[in-house]
């Protein structure tokens, strides 16, 4: 058989240092499989992308072993590349939503011998403005900053529980946004608490979307808009409407597309893929069809 050249890319620091403290039996596991594999470890923001456009050519297959920012790292990489390079993931971080999503397992050893394989799972990536790609979700509004404002010594520490804690803390500072966002040509108008651009089966844990409602590789977002709840039947009505997923209601907007704007009255504070992706005022996101080649069960 002939040997197969393998980029991985480690983030050793991410839900609590899991990846450092396998790296042994990653190796191990990859040179059973007779692959010939050329190791990095992340030590800045940003490393892994740079370290896919250097590099990435040169490889059959490329392995991230991180979380979910680590993993659209890698992909800002791949795009920018432009070539489409089949991309194991082992998910380490704290939450995982992107690899919970597309069925991946969390466990080590079943997550290793998945990136060995070869069945491909195409998936949409999202262009967010000009310079920024994500790969399951961009969000604004409720909650989107505890992904990226919860330290990494109390994720460490605690795990999802670290998320749930710093939720909790935020709630006073949430408040609506005044936007308007343009779908297909339609225009919708008003105050939101919440609004996510995604490509995923669930939101953080907190929001799961039917199987019917997520296809990975049909060019299409799910669009979901939160209204700001002004009486307590609406927050009834959104808390109903996402549990049992009813989008019908005057709170609630559910809808697929493929480009989407934003243009904001202030500027708003947006999350991509768990991270911290700037202020803006005006956001334009974009479907980039079957952009990825994930090797999934």
């Amino acid at each position: 058989m002939q040997k197969q050249n393998v980029l991985l890319i480690i983030n050793s620091v991410a839900g609590r240092k899991k990846a450092n403290r396998k790296m042994y039996q990653i190796v191990n596991t990859l040179c059973e499989n007779n692959c010939k594999t050329t190791i990095f470890t992340t030590t800045k923001r940003g490393e892994a992308t740079e370290l896919v456009i250097q590099y990435g050519s040169d490889y059959d297959k490329i392995i991230c072993a991180g979380g979910d920012g680590t993993l659209n790292e890698v992909i800002s990489g791949l795009v920018r590349l432009k070539k489409k390079i089949p991309l194991g993931y082992i998910p380490t971080g704290t939450t995982n939503d992107l690899a919970n999503s597309l069925g991946l397992p969390t466990k080590y050893h079943l997550a290793i011998n998945t990136a060995m394989g070869r069945q491909i799972q195409s998936h949409d990536i999202g262009a967010f403005n000009k310079d920024k790609y994500f790969t399951y979700m961009a969000s604004f509004g409720a909650f989107s900053k505890v992904s990226y404002s919860t330290p990494q010594w109390l994720k460490n520490s605690f795990g999802y529980m670290a998320y749930i804690l710093n939720g909790i803390i935020s709630i006073p500072r949430i408040h609506a946004y005044k936007v308007t966002v343009a779908v297909d040509g339609n225009e919708i108008s008003g105050d939101f608490l919440f609004g996510s651009v995604s490509n995923t089966k669930r939101i953080g844990g907190v929001v799961k979307f039917l199987e019917s409602e997520v296809s990975f590789d049909d060019g299409k977002f799910e669009v979901l808009l939160i209204k700001n709840p002004t009486k307590l039947k609406d927050l009834r009505g959104i808390n109903k409407g996402l549990f049992e997923h009813q989008y019908d209601n005057n709170n609630i907007t559910f809808l697929k597309a493929d480009t989407i704007s934003f243009a904001f009255e202030d500027c708003a504070s947006w999350t991509i893929d768990g991270e911290f992706a700037g202020r803006f005022s005006d956001v334009q996101i974009k479907n980039l069809p079957c952009m990825v080649q994930f090797i999934t069960l």
